[in-house]
């Protein structure tokens, strides 16, 4: 799948994938926007799992700037520092919300959240439903493209398929 073509033709995507190949997409997917400024919301990695990840896989990372909801939950880090800020945790929809606004505004050309089923661990589907409408509504009103990721899992295809209808596009890699 060539993920810039896609985007160049809708604003919002929905990529539904399979957690065999999470890993996998997540890699290409970045690797194919590298050079391109890049905010990166994580609600399952670290921050530095993340970079190990994609130095691995030869992807420089200096145009990344995360949002690690993650790394608050599990040590003690400040509220920011060198190309990373961070949340107090996935379920904190409020402050997740407020950065990326921050991002829109910086006019990044994608920002990539990974991934709305993660929410649904933390909050139940209205909230996140009604946080994925106004993260895509935020997204809408500037130049950024966005590319949501969602696990296809079985348990949570309601928040799937409601979320398909706030983007352009929804592509399950799995078909």
């Amino acid at each position: 799948m060539n993920i810039k073509k896609e985007l160049s033709n809708n604003q919002t995507i929905l990529l539904i994938m399979s957690s065999a190949d999470y890993n996998k997409e997540i890699v290409d997917i970045v690797k194919e926007l590298s050079k391109s400024n890049i905010a990166y919301v994580t609600l399952n990695k670290t921050k530095d799992s993340l970079v190990e990840l994609f130095k691995k896989n030869k992807i420089k990372t200096e145009s990344i700037v995360f949002v690690d909801a993650i790394s608050k939950t599990i040590k003690n880090v400040p509220d920011q520092s060198e190309g990373v800020y961070y949340c107090s945790s996935p379920g904190a929809l409020t402050e997740i919300s407020l950065v990326i606004s921050k991002f829109v505004r910086h006019n990044f050309d994608y920002i990539i959240f990974d991934s709305l089923t993660n929410l649904l661990v933390y909050q139940s589907k209205a909230p996140v439903s009604k946080f994925v409408a106004s993260l895509v509504n935020k997204i809408k009103e500037s130049k950024t493209k966005a590319i949501f990721y969602a696990l296809s899992v079985k348990e949570q295809e309601a928040l799937i398929k409601e979320s398909g209808m706030f983007v352009d596009k929804v592509i399950d890699l799995g078909e």
